[in-house]
């Protein structure tokens, strides 16, 4: 078990916000089936800090529901620590990611994985996304259902070769999606929650040994593309990530070493497959859901505006953010919302709650863009990438692959329902669409 869960406090009413007394495998069922309703009781019957039990947490996960806890969740790194809380995830990204960094380090890699997705660079990848959105837009027109997450997963994936790894060559990019899409495939990922001793190589048929077979394999290759890569005498004509990280250098020259960038590629990797995908998944499927605010986007669109569209993805994000919680430690004995909150805790900003808090968001479980055009919200009320120091580096890059997947899309189709507006599930700390957001794409005349 990394350090941070050896040193997480055990559960001790005492020293953590309240809790319900509910059974650990029962408070992570609820969390796991009705993730948003779930906080919503604890919220309502604790106040905007509680303490849920869930597994993997041997004490307790410490939540901050409203913005001012939210904030200082995100903000204050003196209390308040990154890196160690997404331990969890380093057997996936590598100890060297900068999901995984603890301050001073982080903020030097971050600075150096920035460049790439700023400005002018995320615009020229507009028309590469463009181009994967209509190869893959017969699977979604054939038939009289689709759901929208696998087949959002293909194209992210497929985004992050080209744009990541800057791969051309058919042949690499197939050798590449055969190995990436089976190890960032949510089963596969699910060891990284299951005890420590299942994690290990436990036999052919064992999970560990499924999950370290497959990331052996994607890092084999991806250090394999580094070296190839590295020989290129010139980066400056290409545009994609991973030419541009391999001439990044700090304010000292220096830059990122072979171990260092093979991390921060699967970090970005991780990042931007799965929460992108489902942000796409949710947006279309809530649309398909609530025709009057498709019509008025189709129009607004056609009118050849993008304002609403900006508005259609914020709204999608406050409602069905992609990711639940940012988790941080404590850095030491403190306390959030007149609370304690013991050394080494984990730390939840539960933006996701944030987001349905009525007096910020009046009539919250409506779908309403409009909400979003001409005004700003309350700081740390609207935080669907998270916020700080740790904001989510691809953030623009997700919302260029959202906007341009709803452009392209409604120019031709309007999604339709099929069957109810699908419950949010809690997959690690993803909110995903309970049946992957079915809907009918309706060409139109």
């Amino acid at each position: 078990m990394s350090d941070a869960f050896t040193r997480e406090p055990s559960w001790d009413p005492r020293l953590f916000p309240p809790a319900t007394r509910e059974p650990r495998a029962v408070q992570t069922a609820r969390m796991l089936r009705d993730p948003q309703g779930y906080a919503r009781s604890l919220h309502r019957r604790f106040g905007p800090v509680f303490s849920v039990r869930t597994f993997p947490y041997r004490g307790a996960l410490v939540c901050a529901a409203d913005a001012a806890p939210n904030r200082a969740v995100l903000t204050d790194h003196e209390r308040f620590t990154g890196g160690d809380a997404a331990a969890l995830l380093a057997p996936a990204v590598g100890s060297g990611s900068l999901i995984c960094t603890p301050p001073p380090l982080h903020l030097r890699h971050r600075k150096l994985l920035l460049p790439p997705f700023h400005g002018a660079r995320i615009n020229r990848w507009a028309d590469r996304v463009r181009e994967l959105v209509h190869t893959g837009l017969p699977d979604l027109l054939s038939g009289d259902g689709v759901a929208l997450r696998p087949w959002a997963q293909r194209l992210t994936l497929d985004v992050i070769l080209g744009v990541v790894f800057g791969l051309t060559d058919p042949a690499r990019t197939a050798v590449f999606r055969h190995a990436l899409s089976p190890f960032v495939a949510t089963g596969n990922l699910a060891t990284l929650f299951l005890p420590k001793p299942l994690q290990r190589d436990l036999g052919p048929l064992s999970p560990g040994r499924r999950f370290h077979r497959l990331r052996a394999t994607v890092r084999d290759l991806t250090r394999e593309e580094i070296t190839a890569r590295r020989t290129v005498p010139d980066h400056s004509h290409r545009d994609d990530v991973l030419s541009m990280l391999l001439d990044a250098h700090d304010e000292h020259g220096s830059g990122l070493d072979d171990a260092q960038l093979l991390d921060e590629l699967m970090g970005l990797v991780l990042a931007g497959y799965e929460t992108t995908a489902t942000t796409i998944a949710w947006t279309l499927h809530l649309l398909a859901h609530h025709p009057a605010a498709r019509d008025d986007l189709i129009a607004d669109l056609d009118a050849g505006s993008d304002r609403l569209l900006k508005a259609t993805v914020k709204e999608s994000g406050r409602l069905r953010p992609a990711v639940h919680y940012a988790i941080r430690t404590a850095a030491h004995d403190t306390e959030l919302g007149g609370h304690p909150v013991p050394q080494h805790a984990f730390v939840a900003a539960l933006f996701s709650l944030t987001h349905l808090d009525p007096e910020l968001w009046p009539e919250p479980d409506a779908f309403r863009a409009e909400r979003h055009l001409g005004t700003e919200p309350v700081p740390y009320a609207l935080t669907p990438f998270g916020g700080g120091l740790r904001r989510c580096i691809g953030a623009s890059l997700a919302q260029l692959e959202t906007e341009t997947v709803l452009r392209e899309i409604l120019a031709v189709a309007v999604p339709e329902p099929v069957g109810p507006l699908e419950p949010a599930r809690l997959v690690s700390v993803t909110l995903v669409p309970a049946q992957g957001g079915r809907i009918r794409l309706r060409v139109r005349g």
